[in-house]
């Protein structure tokens, strides 16, 4: 049966063959709670992933690595992934490596960009997004125009990794051509451990408007993502993993 979804004023169609197929060239981040959210339980390689921040908050670089990561470990149900790297572009020289290693991102397979302009930076992105040997790449534009943003998604669909953009929410971020958007808030946490809200804004066929709990310890290394109280069903579990 064809899935009809509309975006942007246009048509698209999905089969549900194509769709049981696509859950075969995903990647999962091992949290159920999470991945139930996802058009076929998986992000997809091949295309764009876009978290977004609200003004004023830090960017989700947390969220961000789980899911390079998750990308670089491999493919659903497959037994022998493909290994691959993560490039991540840094112009303003922020990222900080032993936190990437903390999150479980081998340095030895961690590649960092260091434009020098825009441009630059949205070239080199979309070069590492055609590289067949790049699993993950990760960048923050401050602005793409809906030419740059489909540019970019045809780039991740030419090269089979995934794309995953940090920006801002508001008008700088209202062109996109992404695959999934999630909206990602902190909450209160506690000296040794961080929580933010993630929502589903964008993906046909997933969960649109569901929101659930993230938690990472810094002393234990142990992440787990739960349902929020108005989400919590008495089927949904808790799921956890060793970052």
């Amino acid at each position: 049966m064809p899935l009809v979804s509309c975006h942007r004023g246009k048509l698209q169609v999905a089969s549900s063959e194509a769709l049981a197929a696509g859950k075969t060239r995903g990647f999962s981040t091992g949290l159920s709670v999470i991945d139930r959210l996802l058009p076929g339980e998986a992000f997809a390689y091949g295309a764009i992933h876009e978290i977004l921040a609200e003004p004023g908050q830090g960017l989700p670089l947390f969220f961000a690595a789980m899911l390079a990561r998750a990308a670089m470990v491999g493919e659903q149900e497959c037994a022998s992934p493909r290994p691959g790297a993560v490039v991540w572009s840094d112009p303003q020289r922020q990222l900080y490596p032993p936190a990437l290693a903390a999150a479980g991102i081998p340095l030895d397979r961690l590649l960092l960009l260091r434009p020098r302009t825009p441009a630059d930076e949205l070239w080199a992105v979309a070069e590492c997004l055609r590289c067949k040997g790049v699993r993950a790449t990760l960048a923050n534009p401050q602005r793409l125009s809906q030419i740059e943003a489909r540019r970019l998604q045809l780039a991740a669909e030419a090269g089979g990794g995934a794309g995953i953009l940090l920006r801002v929410a508001g008008p700088d971020s209202s062109q996109y051509a992404a695959a999934t958007r999630w909206i990602v808030r902190h909450a209160r946490g506690e000296p040794t451990l961080q929580r933010w809200q993630l929502q589903l804004i964008h993906g046909h066929g997933g969960q649109v408007g569901k929101t659930v709990s993230l938690e990472a310890c810094h002393q234990t290394n142990h992440v787990r993502a739960f349902a929020t109280v108005a989400d919590r069903s008495p089927e949904t579990q808790v799921a956890r993993k060793r970052a």
